[in-house]
């Protein structure tokens, strides 16, 4: 674990930060049966979705375990949607959404080599896309600049900012003109710091391995109610008779400890050498003297302030929602 600046630390926690994380990528559908297709492999309701809008969603298999997370983002003008996916299961992701276009007018075209996010973040990030001359997008608003660019609320840090999505060959250009504006450019430890304090999870860390989207607090992006699609019937099924049996929670401890993603965690006190659950990410903010991590908790294990142990380091838990 490497500690990350103070200064972007700062940048992302009190002002402006900007970076192009690579961690996302996009494929666009367009075609007559763009929409009903959607409806019937996502999440969320989609069908209904304005121009220059946006919704969350997941992928599911039928067991109900996450194929990703993703965002439609359908533009102000033209024809059909970007999806907003994972970069970790680009290839996989490609072959699955194809799988699923039958007898659909749909075309499907990965433009992750053609078209790249630069993430402007930070409480201060409005101000900086302002002095950009670019229009500040409420919540779940896709905006288009002049020149073309889409600008959309960022989810990548829970520190809010703005995702903007530009031609690959701009990227160094946008990043500059972010920070001619104020921004601080980062690097990814600071980022990974902070959506790790925020309880920020990321699909390859926190979603990849056998996930229910109820276990990583998705609830608001699953609808029980719209129309079939792979994996609705597993989560009905626990939304109606029960709670998944462990959860994303965060996890503290007031010092640098070597701790690593998979590190087990054990219970204490009444709960002595109880398997409590598993480390997904881990983090060492050596200016405040303390390691964060996300993991996964067994349901006795979920109160907040409850110590859980890994190896000798003990840390507390709190939760996300």
């Amino acid at each position: 674990m490497t500690s990350p600046p103070p200064g972007e630390l700062d940048a992302l926690r009190q002002g402006a930060a900007v970076i192009a994380p690579g961690r996302r990528f996009l494929i666009a559908a367009t075609g007559a049966d763009v929409f009903d297709w959607l409806e019937r492999i996502c999440s969320s309701p989609v069908a209904g979705l304005a121009p220059g809008r946006a919704t969350r969603a997941v992928l599911m298999d039928g067991k109900g375990k996450m194929r990703c997370d993703l965002r439609v983002l359908r533009p102000p003008t033209g024809d059909g949607v970007l999806l907003d996916l994972p970069t970790g299961p680009r290839a996989t992701l490609a072959r699955v959404l194809d799988m699923y276009v039958i007898q659909d007018k749909v075309v499907l075209d990965d433009r992750g080599d053609t078209l790249a996010f630069v993430s402007l973040l930070g409480p201060g990030a409005g101000a900086v896309l302002e002095r950009c001359g670019m229009a500040v997008p409420a919540t779940d608003v896709v905006a288009s600049t002049d020149d073309g660019r889409l600008v959309t609320p960022s989810h990548l840090s829970g520190t809010g900012g703005f995702d903007l999505l530009v031609p690959a060959d701009q990227v160094e250009a946008t990043l500059a003109a972010c920070e001619e504006a104020g921004a601080v450019r980062i690097a990814a430890p600071a980022l990974e710091l902070v959506r790790v304090e925020h309880g920020v999870p990321w699909f390859e860390s926190e979603m990849a391995a056998d996930v229910i989207p109820l276990e990583v607090l998705l609830d608001d992006h699953v609808s029980i109610t719209k129309g079939c699609y792979p994996g609705q019937e597993v989560v009905a099924r626990i939304q109606n008779l029960g709670q998944v049996s462990r959860r994303l929670v965060r996890l503290a401890c007031d010092r640098v400890a070597a701790l690593q993603p998979g590190d087990e965690l054990s219970g204490t006190g009444d709960f002595d050498g109880k398997s409590a659950g598993v480390i997904t990410s881990v983090v060492a903010d050596e200016a405040g003297g303390r390691t964060l991590a996300l993991g996964f908790a067994r349901r006795a294990f979920w109160s907040d302030g409850t110590v859980v142990r890994s190896g000798d380091t003990e840390l507390v838990i709190s939760s996300l929602g």
